[in-house]
């Protein structure tokens, strides 16, 4: 008796420029065919996993240009981690991430974190070939951050596997002879990694903090493995659809630290869709979260933008040694959503019945 084998097609293979795929990108940074007409993905392609695959393929060339752009216009240099490896050896795995030269000297630090399936400089793939290339991208908020003098480091913490010589954020199809790169196996060690050998040794004592989704989470954990080493560097953490979650395993000192520099910035329930900028503490995430309204799937990097920039100006200067604010009440400050409640730990009204202190003539809109 024989069995039938049934050969699956090999896997299609993309342009690797956009003129190969027949778009351009436009003085928006919007991708457009020949005539003009804007890039839409096909949700009705009768070979939907091709349509997918093609658009990933379209995506990471237009993020590959974004970075280019980044190394161009604003100096951007690629570093490889694990540290030690010589550049001109491409046999042992490894990664890059982007930074600005100034990085381990400058005053004040942005640290990038993208959450899963994003490649090296990406927020949002799908922001990137549907709405804007440097939006999508991290570009705009490099050109930002640049702009008002900081430092840049952007993680790369999907490039855990080493296929064919190169770091890919996909996991392999054939899990036969899988490589990971060393001390980068995860995103979480990825994130703890660059944190522990590239962020702690810089001089900077104003450190900044963005993350995407499950970025925020690596992000937690990394920040509470090294909490006692960076507590008093800190500014600020600005966390847009966070997959962050607190708990009691974490200390209590870190709760509080957490709830007084951390904010997630979430959309809105579709009934909550008017409550644009409207703040409230959540639990899970143990920290204060600011609505961002309703919109599409991933739209709420690009609205949150400004209230993230706003937030961190208010943080400017601020003496970050905790042990300094860690006792301390402080008054609604405008553009800081971490005053405008006041948070409270929940273990600490296991016992009380009583309602936690809330000026009810706050206006809670930052809109």
């Amino acid at each position: 008796m024989y069995r039938r084998v049934i050969r699956k097609p090999p896997p299609p293979v993309f342009p690797t420029d956009l003129a190969g795929f027949g778009y351009t990108l436009n003085d928006k940074s919007r991708l457009v065919d020949a005539e003009g007409k804007e890039y839409t993905f096909n949700l009705k392609a009768k070979n939907r996993d091709y349509e997918e695959a093609h658009g990933r393929a379209l995506c990471d060339v237009v993020v590959q240009i974004m970075v280019k752009r980044m190394e161009e216009e604003f100096g951007l240099v690629r570093k490889i981690v694990p540290l030690g490896f010589s550049p001109e050896d491409t046999t042992l795995p490894h990664a890059h991430i982007l930074l600005t030269p100034d990085y381990n000297e400058c005053k004040r630090l942005l640290v990038l974190s993208p959450g899963t399936m994003e490649s090296l400089g990406s927020w949002s793939r799908r922001l990137v070939c549907n709405y804007s290339a440097e939006d999508g991208s991290m570009f705009a908020v490099v050109k930002m951050a640049i702009d008002q003098g900081f430092g840049v480091v952007i993680l790369n913490s999907n490039a855990q596997y080493w296929v064919n010589g190169q770091t890919t954020y996909m996991t392999p199809t054939n899990p036969r002879g899988i490589v990971l790169v060393p001390e980068l196996e995860s995103p979480e060690k990825h994130v703890s990694y660059v944190l522990k050998n590239i962020i702690q040794p810089a001089a900077s004592r104003e450190i900044f903090f963005i993350g995407h989704k499950y970025g925020c989470h690596s992000l937690m954990q990394a920040l509470n493995e090294q909490f006692n080493e960076l507590k008093d560097r800190v500014s600020a953490i600005a966390m847009i659809e966070s997959t962050a979650s607190i708990n009691k395993e974490f200390s209590k000192d870190f709760r509080k630290w957490w709830s007084s520099n951390a904010v997630d910035y979430t959309q809105s329930e579709a009934e909550e869709a008017a409550d644009k900028g409207e703040v409230e503490y959540n639990t899970h995430r143990g920290c204060n979260c600011v609505r961002m309204g309703m919109g599409e799937f991933d739209q709420t990097i690009l609205v949150a933008m400004p209230f993230i920039l706003r937030f961190f100006k208010s943080r400017l200067n601020r003496d970050n040694v905790f042990d300094h604010y860690k006792e301390l009440v402080f008054p609604p400050v405008k553009d800081d959503p971490t005053t405008v409640l006041i948070t409270f730990d929940a273990d600490e009204l296991e016992d009380d019945d009583s309602e936690p202190a809330f000026d009810e003539n706050l206006d809670p809109s930052w809109g």
